[in-house]
Formats: C-alpha cells, sequence, structure tokens
C-alpha cells in the first residue's frame, strides 16, 4: 500500500532480473565451452538451457531498459537525499558512503588478508555501488548544467547509469548471500557456504575490476590478490562440487543431458542416444545410394 515501497521493489527487481539473466546466460555458455564438442551437441542439453537463458535476457524487460530503470530509482533517490529526505530502507548502505568527500576517495581494502571478511567485501561493494551511483548523478547534473535537455542528459549517462545500476545489484545480492550464513546449519554447510560466498565476492571482483580500481575502492595489489584467491578457492570448493549441484534437485528428466546424468555414464548414453537418431537407424544412409554412390561410379 505504501508506493514508495512499491517504487523500489520495481527498482530491485528490474536490477536483479537483468543481473540473473545475464549471470545465467554466462554460467551456461561457461559449461557449454568447458564440456568442449560434447557440450556443443544437443545431447548435452546445454544448447536448449543457454537458448532459454539467453532469451530471457530480453523477455520481460530487455537488460539495459532493466538496469537503467533501477538507475533512474537510484539517481532518484540521491536527489531526495540532497533536499533532505532519508534514503528508503534498501538503499540504507548510501547514506554513510555519500555523506562524506572522504567516503568517496580513500581505498576501503587495503590489506590482500582483507579480502576474506565478509564484512571488509561488504563495504567494498558499497563503496563501489556508491561512488558509480554519484559518478551517473554528476555526469546528468554537469549536463543538465550547460543546458543539455534532460531527457539528452539522461540518454548520454547510459553508460554511467548501467554501471551504477549493475553494482547496486552486486551489493544486494553479496548481503543476502552473506545474510544466508545467519540461518541455523550444520558446521559442515557453513565452511562450505562460507567460502561459496567469498568465491562470489571475488569473482564479481575479477569481472569487474576497472570498476573497483577506477572509484578507488579496491588497490591493484588487492586485484591481484583476489585473483589468487579465486584460484585457491576453486581448488578448495572442487570436492564439494557435485554434492553442491546435487542441491537443486534438478532430475534427469528436466535436465535432458546424457553429460549430466545422476550416474555418471557419460559416454555409455551418448552411444546410447546416437543409435537413436533418425540418420543412425540404417547401416548406410540413403544419402550415400542417392548421392555419393553415383558420383564415385561415374566415369568424370
Amino acid at each position: 500500500s505504501d508506493p514508495d515501497q512499491l517504487q523500489e521493489l520495481h527498482a530491485t527487481s528490474a536490477c536483479l532480473k537483468a543481473t540473473a539473466s545475464s549471470f545465467s546466460a554466462l554460467a551456461i555458455e561457461t559449461c557449454r565451452r568447458c564440456c568442449g564438442g560434447h557440450g556443443y551437441s544437443q545431447s548435452s542439453g546445454l544448447p536448449r538451457m543457454f537458448a532459454w537463458a539467453t532469451a530471457a535476457q530480453t523477455y520481460e524487460g530487455e537488460n539495459h531498459v532493466m538496469w537503467l530503470q533501477g538507475a533512474r530509482y537510484l539517481i532518484k533517490c540521491v536527489g531526495n537525499a540532497r533536499q533532505g529526505k532519508p534514503f528508503p530502507s534498501g538503499l540504507q548502505y548510501l547514506t554513510k558512503w555519500l555523506s562524506s568527500s572522504s567516503s568517496l576517495s580513500a581505498p576501503v581494502i587495503a590489506a590482500p588478508a582483507d579480502l576474506d571478511s565478509f564484512d571488509c567485501l561488504l563495504k567494498a561493494f558499497e563503496a563501489c555501488s556508491a561512488r558509480l551511483v554519484k559518478q551517473a548523478d554528476d555526469h546528468i547534473r554537469a549536463l543538465l548544467s550547460k543546458g543539455t535537455a534532460q531527457v539528452v542528459a539522461w540518454n548520454q549517462s547510459n553508460p554511467w547509469l548501467i554501471r551504477a545500476s549493475q553494482a547496486h545489484a552486486d551489493y544486494l545480492l553479496l548481503f543476502h548471500f552473506v545474510s544466508v550464513l545467519e540461518n541455523e546449519m550444520s558446521p559442515g554447510l557453513r565452511s562450505v557456504l562460507q567460502r561459496e560466498v567469498v568465491l562470489y565476492a571475488l569473482w564479481r571482483i575479477e569481472q569487474i575490476a576497472g570498476s573497483f580500481l577506477e572509484t578507488g575502492v579496491l588497490t591493484s595489489e588487492s586485484i591481484k590478490t583476489a585473483h589468487k584467491k579465486v584460484v585457491g578457492l576453486l581448488t578448495s570448493l572442487r570436492p564439494e562440487a557435485v554434492g553442491l549441484v546435487d542441491a537443486f534437485g534438478h532430475n534427469d528428466k528436466m535436465l535432458r543431458s546424457a553429460l549430466g546424468c545422476r550416474d555418471g555414464d557419460v559416454y555409455r548414453r551418448l552411444f546410447e542416444w546416437a543409435k537413436k537418431a533418425p540418420m543412425n537407424q540404417k547401416e548406410v544412409t540413403d544419402g550415400y545410394y542417392k548421392y555419393l554412390k553415383p558420383l564415385m561410379q561415374s566415369k568424370l
């Protein structure tokens, strides 16, 4: 019933829809490449999943449009804050980072050891988001001060706005991942999920290292350390990979993949599926008798 909450819900949903569907398509394509030629085969199930995932980046709102809708709300809230109005609940983290000039310049993580700390990682993502939001707001205001029409100023600021919206989504995802760890769970599960959360944060730092460096949130040494830690975490989590994937409960009927079946009998299943293909129902295909044999027996 609160219009302000509806606006925040819409903006948050728009940011997260775009980010989640982009991550999904990227992850499926990465899996496909890791499987080599088998991944390209329809029997892997990955081409079908990729087609579905890439479509999700367009339907229900093209992703760049969704990020821009989220960014419009971010800029609106920054403008309200200049007039003394508080940030809504989901944007409260912007208050401390936009309240002073020192918060917009100093590195947040200077010691590489801090990359293992949830608190430090959250602060880094908060600061990166806040500084990119301010960059986008400053860019729009600079254009408006030169007499640029508002709609033109917004359109010319799209690259800054999209980066700000993406950074906000990154922060929200990390915040909620960390929040899940406050729930009761076994020590073994907690250990695995803690490493997963750190891996996600450091992977995103790798992906958008330019934003963290440009905004001064991280130093180049911290970025190098993040890369080393990602490799270490992948090694650490590899024995847990099958269990983590099985935890989603996707059954063989749903996956329709010769590579992803629960029994792991990949090559026997690939061979059995290949025998069922229409072209493999005869020892020699009709095309041989119709096209190749006459050509091979002709006198050219």
